[in-house]
């Protein structure tokens, strides 16, 4: 007899599974921990060495604040192609208007966040208002916010205080200072979409608008503060990236929107929108930084760098992602 492989009710249930688990973000922490037993088999002392630790909690602090404003957005059905050049816009300012002044710290900061408030607000009210779609409005704010950016400076300038450098750099063992800036963004996020009428609204203009509105859902209003999150945290990923620095890039964020699209898609959320974990997008960041920092803990040359992130990343998605979503 000729083996077939596993019979149809078998498959069912491996899809039901694997379906379940993307849903509820343990696929993301699964892959995290194979590759967790991997690195420690390959480089044991090196992978729990604390400075290895602390450099991928380090990596984790960006990506999870602009991944966590990504998460809300899609979850509303929309998608955010600008978080990347407002962090990177952010980054400068606030190391150009700080420029080594003390006092001036916490005013820059409160400014940046503001301006990352104003960012999210346009994109919503424009997303809310019109019939464009998300991802053509945000990709366009992207290019006019990283063409700004560039009339700013072309090159690193300004330098931050030693308050946000600590901030950026110091650590507490293997745990960075910075990472108390991500845990509050988690809770905060996590309260919002769960013990909220906002969380909601967002499921359900993210899982049908039209019937959100007949509902009595304000979709408007909804889109607008998705998107708005989704500014403030990528301008505060930004005070991050110059506190880490010491100065402003007019590169600081490059690349970012992509990672970020990256680990909530491979935490288990649908593009379309009513469905994202939480949990999910977490475990996608960390799995995002423990690849990140594979590279250099195992002296992989910097060519295969981008080979091995797609191979992780396609191997995640067609593993996890629901089959719905890829019809």
């Amino acid at each position: 007899m000729i083996a077939t492989g596993p019979p149809p009710a078998t498959r069912t249930r491996l899809a039901t599974a694997l379906a379940t688990a993307a849903r509820t973000g343990a696929a993301a922490w699964a892959i995290v921990a194979l590759v967790v037993v991997g690195l420690t088999i390959a480089e044991p002392a090196g992978f729990w060495a604390p400075v290895n630790i602390a450099n991928v909690l380090t990596m984790t602090v960006v990506l999870g604040l602009v991944a966590l404003g990504q998460h809300v957005v899609v979850l509303t059905g929309g998608i955010d192609l600008a978080v990347g050049s407002t962090a990177t816009l952010s980054a400068l300012l606030t190391a150009m208007m700080i420029d080594g002044y003390p006092v001036r710290t916490f005013p820059v900061v409160l400014g940046m966040l503001l301006l990352g408030a104003l960012v999210g607000t346009a994109h919503g009210l424009i997303v809310a208002n019109t019939r464009i779609p998300a991802f053509v409005v945000t990709l366009s704010t992207f290019y006019l916010i990283q063409g700004v950016t560039f009339m700013i400076s072309t090159t690193p300038s300004g330098q931050v205080t030693k308050v946000l450098t600590d901030l950026g750099m110091r650590r507490f063992g293997p745990f960075p200072e910075a990472l108390a800036v991500l845990i509050v963004a988690i809770v905060v996020i996590a309260v919002l979409l769960h013990r909220t009428a906002f969380g909601r609204h967002a499921y359900a203009v993210g899982g049908d608008q039209a019937a959100a509105r007949s509902a009595g859902v304000p979709v408007r209003r909804t889109l607008v503060l998705a998107f708005l999150i989704a500014g403030t945290l990528a301008a505060a990923a930004g005070v991050i990236l110059a506190a880490r620095a010491s100065v402003g890039s007019p590169t600081a964020g490059q690349g970012l929107e992509l990672s970020a699209i990256t680990v909530v898609v491979v935490g288990g959320a649908s593009l379309l929108g009513g469905r994202a974990s939480l949990t999910g997008t977490l475990g996608g960041v960390l799995l995002l930084a423990l690849v990140e920092s594979s590279f250099t803990l195992l002296q992989l040359p910097a060519t295969a760098s981008d080979l091995i992130r797609g191979v992780v990343i396609l191997a995640a998605a067609a593993l996890f992602v629901p089959r719905s979503d890829r019809e």
